[in-house]
């Protein structure tokens, strides 16, 4: 049923937007943080979900298909981290949720499914959200930078859907561990970056980002954007932006100013009515048919 994958992309976007608040809280560097969670969700979903059977089943053409999909995730993640780093969580995460319209773009240019006109008035709901958000524009401090490198985040992890959706041939967890065994080779090659000399809290919270933000969160989002549809995923995944800011309010006193809960109250709104759309719309289908 399709309502449990919404149900999956919402629970998704919960994590992520408490993904970014466990980064900023790391003295860890991008690349190793990217390293150790990509090796312990690696090794889980290889021994947990995979297995040597089915990895063996794949053909060749699999197997370029999932060190595309790595490839992609890999650059979508040390970007995001980097925006984590400089700026705030909610700042990065805010750049990041400019990948729904990236998402609808993509959809309509690579397979020809033109965006409703009442898709495109719940993500400009979410984005006009999102720009109450942000303090000022200025390319002179940490904020607009973060945003900025945020926004390239954001387009690599737009594809990440497209590539899924072209591979559903291959079971959803033997992509998850491609995905994430290939995204740890790209991370590997800027190990030059890595330091593993780390504080006992810092390997605390790389395993929480290991096993419940990785394995746990872009397991269920890869499940839920390969079978709903482009515009729901966009919108699911905006839930993260007010998650994030509350948590950081919660754990890194980051200012929460009017703006900001205005920004968020547009952005909720934006997911309910999005996904109640889609859901009634499904459910008439199903009754037609």
């Amino acid at each position: 049923m399709k309502s449990r994958y919404y149900i999956e992309g919402i629970l998704a976007a919960f994590l992520f937007g408490c993904t970014p608040v466990f980064i900023k809280k790391v003295t860890a560097s991008a690349v190793t943080i990217g390293i150790v969670r990509l090796s312990i969700a690696s090794i889980l979903m290889y021994f947990i979900f995979v297995g040597a059977k089915k990895v063996k089943q794949l053909k060749i053409r699999d197997w370029k298909s999932l060190m595309l999909i790595g490839l992609v995730f890999g650059l979508h993640w040390v970007s995001y981290f980097y925006a984590v780093k400089v700026s705030t969580p909610s700042i990065a995460i805010l750049g990041l949720t400019s990948f729904g319209i990236y998402l609808i773009l993509f959809g309509w240019i690579f397979q020809k499914k033109k965006p409703a006109l009442f898709d495109w008035f719940t993500v400009i709901m979410a984005v006009g959200g999102n720009l109450l958000i942000v303090p000022e524009f200025s390319l002179q401090n940490d904020i607009t930078l973060g945003l900025l490198i945020g926004l390239g985040s954001a387009m690599f992890f737009a594809l990440l859907p497209l590539l899924q959706q072209k591979n559903t041939h291959i079971p959803s967890y033997t992509r998850a561990f491609g995905q994430y065994s290939f995204g740890l080779l790209f991370f590997c090659t800027l190990s030059f970056q890595a330091d593993f000399d780390l504080p006992a809290s810092d390997w605390y919270y790389l395993g929480v980002l290991g096993v419940v933000c990785t394995l746990g969160a872009h397991t269920l989002w890869l499940r839920a954007t390969t079978e709903l549809p482009h515009a729901a995923s966009s919108i699911i995944y905006y839930l993260g932006v007010p998650v994030a800011m509350f948590v950081s309010y919660l754990f890194l006193d980051e200012p929460m100013p009017l703006s900001k809960v205005l920004g968020a109250t547009l952005i909720i709104l934006a997911n309910i009515i999005g996904i109640v759309k889609h859901m009634n719309l499904s459910a008439f289908k199903r009754r037609v048919a």
